[in-house]
């Protein structure tokens, strides 16, 4: 880079820049030991070319987004661009140690990533998911199309907004009522609620299984199934999905080795006429 002056202030397009940057290599770049600190220093790139002077200023801003960051990447997005905020300020001279972007990094990833995973992991996915599995299982192309075109519209809008909306608030992101402790609390109880409740009618719709066991006594046919359906509606796929969550949830069982499973389970009771 050499010696050289600062090219100009920071303008919105780079802002843009640093947040498209995020969004592509948020989880590209993840890594076991640090998680998405290599994206996230990356992603700072585009102010560190308009404030830094030399090639050693840049690598030393870059170093400094090199510690453990992890969050939600979509919800978590305000925090990259406060932090551009920051290292403007910084550049011009302001008293802005590395301790405090560090703790404002570190203090806000966790809540951010407990809002994230429950507004877009769980209720929004399942929502999406509810809409285009149902036209999938009409047979209708849409279906996936929708699902993918509406969640890439929803990303990339959030993410566009959330940086900017980071990079105005800058140091005042900890005070933002909007990521306030009791408001992330509160809008993460209601998110999980609402995801539970969505993903109880998901299961409702879209798990299926039943019996074909029966037994004859003399003239008469029993069917296990005819039994159950009198015990309660759906007894067979409540029971599936609350078998599967325990072990998941209680067993620590992974969702691959319980994909397997119930393939296996699938298979061999159809073999078997069981199911």
């Amino acid at each position: 880079m050499s010696e050289k002056k600062i090219q100009s202030e920071v303008t919105k397009k780079d802002i843009y820049k640093v947040g498209l940057r995020w969004l592509i290599s948020n989880t590209s770049a993840w890594n076991w030991e640090r998680m998405q600190n290599v994206a996230f220093a990356w992603s700072m790139v585009p102010v560190f070319k308009r404030t830094c002077k030399t090639k050693e200023e840049m690598g030393k801003s870059l170093s400094r987004h090199m510690s453990f960051f992890n969050t939600e990447p979509t919800i978590g997005i305000p925090i990259v661009g406060a932090v551009a905020a920051m290292e403007v300020q910084k550049s011009k001279g302001e008293d802005i140690p590395d301790d405090v972007i560090n703790a404002i990094k570190s203090g806000l990833m966790g809540p951010m990533a407990a809002l994230g995973d429950s507004l877009f992991a769980s209720t929004g996915n399942a929502l999406l998911l509810s809409f285009g599995m149902g036209l999938a299982l009409e047979g209708n192309i849409l279906g996936p199309i929708i699902f993918m075109l509406v969640w890439t519209a929803i990303t990339i809008c959030f993410s566009m907004w959330g940086i900017q909306f980071g990079y105005r608030e800058g140091t005042r992101i900890m005070d933002s009522e909007i990521f306030s402790s009791a408001m992330i609390k509160k809008a993460t109880a209601f998110l999980s609620i609402l995801g539970l409740t969505v993903v109880g009618g998901l299961s409702a719709q879209f798990v299926s299984l039943s019996t074909k066991i029966s037994w004859t006594n003399g003239e008469s046919t029993t069917q296990l199934q005819t039994i159950f359906d009198g015990l309660m509606p759906k007894l067979l796929p409540f029971a599936i999905v609350m078998i599967t969550w325990y072990l998941h949830d209680k067993k620590n069982v992974s969702v691959l080795k319980l994909l397997l499973l119930l393939i296996v389970i699938g298979t061999v009771g159809s073999l078997l006429h069981i199911f």
